[in-house]
């Protein structure tokens, strides 16, 4: 039998951290197509249940489009069981918007709920609210037949501490759950894959979010496939992703240039690298195959494409006098991707020796900075750097 595990969905989240209106917009409604995606992905693979391990929805107040939507989808797909466990986003909005509710929509509660899917396989869940019981006095209520392929579904954070301070209501120590007859914990809360043992028999998994939405989750996304073997208890589990947009974040190594000319080619080279179409610029040689590879793996794990957002990370020491327009890097490079953020980290260094012996007004003002002995040496390039630019004609932005 195969299910989809499947969590944090966030469906209606503004979307507003790093995108503008528009594109802000267009990005919640991909939220929710990829939703619609995973329902037509369970029909097509003849899945048997999709089981949401909370915040489906990322407000109290779920529009009425996206609670239609997702109703629709439910309702018209009787063949599959959807298993609908809230998490700390997610409210009785969606439900309430419902004339009633469609059959094959299956919820929980803040008290133990099972269903029997099977002759074999039991679905189990309980939502932990702020007036909730604390774990574990919910986990010694849980009662699950030897059996049985059990999974249950759970909301929070998952601890390995037995402390008894560690027990909130989002706090589910792994401790209280084991030996419970768990074949599978589905769980939902943390916006990247994780997997653990729960005991000799029983597996803890997070799926993950199914699209990032912000460079704090440029890991790979999706659902979790589950292949249950009723007979002998053995689940096989797969992470399938189908964002529709990727999130990479891409440190860039700028030591040495001299312009922001310079560093445009430099990322041209790293960029095509990375979307496996690389350029036939002589900077290509400038970047280390392993460099590439650490981008690929601590990302997407695919290659990058056009309709993913990157962060550009500016790394490295420059030289006070080297031009940089963070305006010009991205202008160049923009086009090649949905959204281009560019970010500057590097740090200026100045060498005192080179205005020992100007008389100028520029040489006057690095020995007035270097002389201050109230200012530490990051401030003192801060300031040099501004003064200089100044000095050049240039506008502070």
């Amino acid at each position: 039998m195969k299910l989809i595990h499947c969590a944090d969905l966030h469906l209606d989240s503004r979307m507003s951290t790093h995108l503008g209106d528009a594109a802000a917009r267009e990005r919640r409604q991909e939220l929710l197509g990829t939703w619609l995606h995973l329902v037509a992905y369970a029909e097509q693979h003849q899945v048997r249940a999709i089981l949401i391990a909370g915040d489906l929805f990322d407000r109290p107040a779920v529009s009425r489009t996206t609670a239609h939507a997702v109703l629709e989808s439910v309702r018209t797909h009787p063949e599959i069981a959807f298993f609908y466990l809230k998490g700390n986003h997610d409210t009785d909005s969606f439900l309430n918007q419902a004339e009633s509710l469609p059959e094959n929509l299956y919820t929980f509660q803040d008290t133990w709920r099972k269903y029997r899917l099977s002759d074999h396989l039991v679905i189990a869940g309980r939502e932990f609210t702020e007036s909730g019981t604390l774990n574990e006095l919910a986990a010694k209520t849980l009662r699950l037949e030897e059996a049985d392929v059990n999974i249950v579904l759970l909301h929070g954070q998952v601890s390995e501490s037995t402390a008894q301070d560690s027990a909130s209501t989002e706090t589910i120590r792994l401790a209280d759950y084991a030996h419970q007859a768990i074949d599978y914990l589905a769980l939902g809360h943390v916006h990247q894959y994780q997997e653990g043992s729960l005991d000799g028999r029983g597996s803890w998994c997070y799926p993950g979010c199914l699209e990032g939405r912000g460079f704090d989750e440029c890991t790979r996304h999706g659902f979790v496939l589950l292949e249950v073997d009723e007979a002998t208890h053995q689940l096989r589990r797969q992470l399938v992703d189908i964002s529709t947009r990727h999130l990479w974040t891409v440190p860039l190594e700028v030591q040495g240039l001299d312009s922001s000319m310079a560093i445009v080619r430099r990322a041209r080279a790293l960029l095509s690298l990375l979307s496996g179409t690389p350029s036939a610029d002589p900077a290509i040689a400038e970047i280390p195959a392993e460099r590439v590879e650490a981008i690929l793996q601590a990302g997407a794990g695919v290659r990058m494409r056009a309709q993913d957002l990157v962060k550009l990370e500016l790394r490295g020491a420059l030289a006070m006098d080297v031009e940089l327009s963070l305006d010009f890097i991205r202008t160049q490079l923009a086009p090649m991707f949905y959204f281009l953020r560019v970010v500057d980290e590097t740090r200026r260094f100045i060498d005192p020796a080179m205005y020992q012996h100007d008389k100028s007004l520029k040489g006057a003002f690095v020995h007035s900075v270097e002389a201050d002995a109230t200012l530490d040496e990051q401030t003192k390039a801060a300031v040099i750097e501004a003064g200089l630019r100044l000095l050049r004609g240039e506008e502070l932005l």
